[in-house]
């Protein structure tokens, strides 16, 4: 189509059509500046949740490992807390016999110490 089909056109059709097709071209325009940049603010936004996702995925694969790394380090402390009540224990029991084992000691050289004159006698020296 070249200029005059066009313009022999929109003689055709009028100032209205004239004016729509302004309008028209105007929106276009208008449409392509702003939504041109909220398609770009979109596509920015999309990126950037991407990178989010991405990174919550990183982690959460940290969290795992430190919850795997703190889960093990806590029966460890548990084994170890076992094994010093046991120990604590024993030890325990270990001073009690010897408790035991010093007083039947003491006891014991209180009846074998040699009796005084006294006591032999019966003297009610005091």
């Amino acid at each position: 189509m070249n200029w005059m089909d066009l313009l022999k056109s929109l003689i055709f059709w009028g100032p209205g059509a004239v004016l729509a097709l302004a309008m028209i071209w105007a929106l276009y325009k208008l449409a392509d500046k702003h939504f041109g940049s909220f398609i770009t603010a979109q596509q920015a936004q999309a990126t950037a949740l991407t990178a989010q996702a991405s990174s919550m995925e990183g982690l959460k694969v940290s969290i795992q490992a430190f919850v795997a790394k703190d889960n093990g380090e806590h029966r460890e402390m548990l084994v170890l807390l076992k094994y010093i009540a046991q120990h604590q224990q024993e030890m325990d029991d270990m001073r009690r016999e010897h408790e035991e084992m010093k007083e039947q000691h003491a006891h014991s050289r209180e009846s074998d110490e040699p009796k005084g004159k006294c006591e032999v006698m019966g003297c009610l020296e005091r």
